[in-house]
């Protein structure tokens, strides 16, 4: 009986969540798998993954996706299907080139791609009109493209750890007057 009691009280008090709840927390794909309605956030951080999960579109309400501190070295171009994501972080793994439908992600805000081996900012990152925050620092990135100034919901990026030439980072500053920019070391950018 009092099993029975016990499971309908937590019944009752996952009916009653709203959506976004940090009980939507998801820690597994197969806890994940369980409900796929009410996945909202899924964290995955240090999770051996060597390879970004297939058909992650059947959580159709996935909000947040944590995939830092993997082994990930591409992005599928399944990524773009993603198209309710507001953050997506993918810090410490291993990529090196963002796929193009990366501009598919109309919703993202916050894009976290720090610590990994990306060489080139793809001109689409321009398309996500919705971002605010973009940490790409400790990579090796030494170009930006000018698409970054499309970004114009854009109130934070960050550029540490790589070596940038005084030119290029004045043309990021006057690409995003408006906006934090974090760059390594002294900027004689004339700020």
């Amino acid at each position: 009986m009092k099993t029975l009691i016990l499971f309908l009280f937590f019944s009752v008090q996952l009916l009653a969540q709203k959506p976004g709840d940090a009980d939507y927390i998801f820690t597994s794909l197969e806890q994940a798998d369980v409900r796929p309605e009410v996945v909202y956030h899924l964290k995955l951080r240090k999770s051996k993954l060597e390879m970004f999960p297939t058909n992650l579109e059947r959580f159709e309400n996935l909000r947040s996706l944590e995939l830092s501190k993997n082994k990930i070295s591409m992005l599928p171009a399944g990524v773009g299907q993603l198209t309710g994501l507001e953050q997506l972080n993918l810090a410490g793994n291993k990529i090196v080139i963002l796929p193009p439908q990366i501009a598919k992600l109309q919703s993202l805000v916050v894009l976290d791609l720090s610590r990994n081996d990306i060489k080139c900012i793809p001109k689409e990152i321009g398309e996500l009109v919705t971002l605010e925050k973009l940490d790409l620092r400790l990579n090796d990135v030494q170009d930006v493209d000018s698409s970054v100034s499309k970004l114009t919901q854009l109130k934070e990026l960050n550029l540490q750890g790589m070596f940038f030439s005084d030119e290029m980072k004045q043309m990021i500053i006057k690409w995003l007057p408006n906006i934090e920019v974090q760059f390594s070391g002294g900027c004689e950018c004339g700020f």
